[in-house]
């Protein structure tokens, strides 16, 4: 999937530049008290840069990724459809018959891969145990978020619960165990995985920086290194994860041109990914991958704290963490700011 100009394998090993600019930035953001700390991974051509700071020790150090983990779950879903094509198509219900008859039953893998569930549901308002869940999800409907059947609305862990769930139905593992013994580990990316981060994140709250909520679940719960969710990305796109048509179709727009109901913008969709979208505005779009963003750039934000993508037009992929969350309103222009700074060295290099 890497244009032949960009392939790192087709390329002869170049220098990574030194980013100086961008660490002086997260320095900078720092010692003003904007986040208390970060990792940040990038790859290119074949090598390498890494940096850390503040309350994150190393670039090895585990942090938390929350949405930004939710392509791993979907790689884990497309390589079951590898070699099961038919349940693609095929209601939930088919799968886990503990939902038939209900709303949640009736949806299929690509609606909850691209939210066009209609469904918008917190990791906290999930019951608990497996069977308060199943109970939950019997009586959900879409009214009960003010929307409606198949509405575009970006659903942070209620389909992904679901997904959890399928995956271990059909893989005959618990889904935590099947994503990172079958999927991520077996390409050599033995330090991502779901979990207890070694940083705990932080909120700001009335002025100061507490512990925050870690993270759960297939569609919150990813935890590592930058530098590993970065080649993660690379490993995604030169073929070890995915066969091509799975990696394809994965980055098909699956929902396009519609308004996010969460979110409050057009945001752009394949299945477990997002998709640039920098042309319904490159400088409001949320959790975008920088305002001068190739056009198949790919891949996901978490949780007001991170962004992890790859650029196939300009032959890179990043992982950047901020230990900090602050306000949508805070965080997408600081998150956009440092990508745009990001790809001006990378680029000019």
């Amino acid at each position: 999937m890497w244009p032949s100009a960009t392939n790192p394998a087709a390329l002869p090993p170049s220098r990574m530049p030194d980013l100086p600019l961008t660490r002086a930035h997260l320095e900078r953001g720092l010692r003003e008290n904007l986040w208390t700390g970060y990792s940040l991974a990038v790859r290119k051509a074949g090598t390498a840069a890494e940096s850390a700071g503040g309350d994150v020790p190393s670039p090895s150090s585990t942090v938390p990724w929350f949405s930004a983990g939710k392509p791993v779950t979907a790689v884990g879903v497309l390589r079951i459809l590898e070699s099961k094509p038919s349940l693609e198509s095929q209601p939930l219900a088919a799968s886990l018959p503990e939902l038939a008859g209900s709303y949640a039953g009736g949806l299929t893998l690509p609606q909850i891969l691209s939210h066009q569930t209609g469904l918008r549901i917190l990791e906290s308002q999930l019951p608990g145990s497996a069977a308060e869940n199943v109970q939950f999800f019997r009586k959900v409907t879409p009214a009960d978020f003010q929307l409606s059947p198949g509405q575009a609305a970006y659903d942070p862990a209620g389909g992904w619960w679901l997904l959890g769930q399928w995956i271990t139905r059909q893989s005959g593992l618990p889904w935590r165990n099947f994503l990172e013994d079958k999927v991520l580990h077996p390409a050599g990316l033995t330090s991502l995985g779901f979990g207890k981060a070694e940083i705990p994140i932080r909120d700001r709250r009335a002025g100061k920086w507490v512990e925050g909520e870690p993270g759960a679940g297939p569609g919150g719960g990813l935890v590592g290194s930058a530098a590993q969710l970065a080649l993660f990305y690379e490993k995604l796109l030169q073929g070890p994860l995915l066969q091509p048509s799975s990696l394809k179709k994965m980055l098909s727009p699956a929902r396009r041109d519609q308004v996010d109901a969460t979110f409050g913008h057009i945001v752009d969709f394949g299945l477990g990914v997002i998709l640039n979208s920098n042309r319904h505005g490159a400088d409001t779009v949320p959790y975008g991958f920088g305002m001068k963003a190739g056009d198949r750039a790919f891949g996901h934000g978490g949780a007001r704290s991170s962004m992890a993508f790859a650029d196939p037009d300009h032959g890179f992929t990043a992982a950047v963490f901020l230990n900090g969350r602050v306000p949508e309103t805070e965080h997408q222009p600081r998150m956009r700011t440092i990508l745009d700074q990001l790809r001006s060295e990378l680029v000019s290099a």
